[in-house]
């Protein structure tokens, strides 16, 4: 996953999500709960898109990920940056920077794609490890209560530069084990010329808030707030049963 999608991610999410407005409200949630980070850890960070307006505003950022491709394009969109985030290629479920952070995110659906249970206490106490004590783990989560059946059809259709990209989705939740999988064919024009197309599926893991509670409590973490969050404007409205991504906020004990 994330290899040859790498080169189009950009061009379909920065329509989609409101990275800067992520980034205002990450530091919202730390003044609410009276944590002034200076240094942050950000997992599954991607192509940067949120690690490196964290490093414009003066946090000293490290982002992980598991896709080669993802951070060589972060690595190059952090080139003129005065203070630039460091990029390590490193596995959520397990990894050793040899270095402690005051706060670490886990932003939009990375969190998902750690599998199966085990492996996700195995990350959540590799957080642990990195963090500072009483430090925050601000992370979202999809919340299996508010998943559409199965199976739910969808497309997106994007034109950026000179490319039409299309995305053709169908995602099959299953109740009983919580994941949901999500496949998708990506068709990519330039002009009327076809230039890429091939297929991916990605498997997502939902929750419910209070299996997320325990999921901390055995990572070493204690939950202290959960907000309904959205890719656009992100606020401190409740959690709902229909609420389908969360905002989690998790202290380190």
């Amino acid at each position: 996953m994330y290899r040859r999608f790498a080169r189009y991610y950009d061009l379909i999410y920065h329509g989609l999500v409101d990275y800067e407005g992520d980034v205002n409200f990450l530091e919202r949630v730390f003044r609410r709960f009276r944590t002034a980070p200076k240094t942050i850890l950000d997992l599954g960070c991607g192509t940067g898109n949120h690690a490196l307006p964290m490093a414009r505003r003066g946090y000293r950022v490290t982002g992980i990920d598991q896709s080669r491709e993802m951070l060589a394009l972060a690595r190059k969109k952090a080139a003129s940056l005065s203070t630039r985030p460091r990029f390590v290629h490193a596995d959520m479920r397990s990894f050793h920077l040899g270095r402690t952070f005051d706060a670490a995110v886990c932003m939009f659906g990375a969190f998902g794609y750690v599998l199966p249970e085990r492996d996700t206490v195995r990350s959540l106490r590799s957080v642990h490890a990195h963090l500072e004590p009483g430090g925050l783990y601000v992370f979202e989560f999809w919340q299996g209560s508010a998943a559409r059946p199965a199976p739910f059809e969808s497309w997106l259709d994007v034109r950026r530069k000179n490319l039409e990209i299309v995305r053709l989705e169908v995602s099959r939740y299953d109740p009983r084990t919580g994941r949901l999988p999500w496949e998708f064919q990506l068709i990519v024009l330039e002009g009327r010329r076809l230039i890429d197309r091939f297929e991916e599926v990605h498997t997502i893991q939902t929750y419910s808030l209070p299996g997320m509670r325990d999921l901390l409590r055995r990572g070493g973490f204690d939950l202290i707030g959960a907000f309904a969050g959205t890719n656009k404007k992100k606020t401190f409205a409740p959690v709902t049963p229909t609420t389908f991504r969360i905002m989690a906020v998790a202290r380190a004990k």
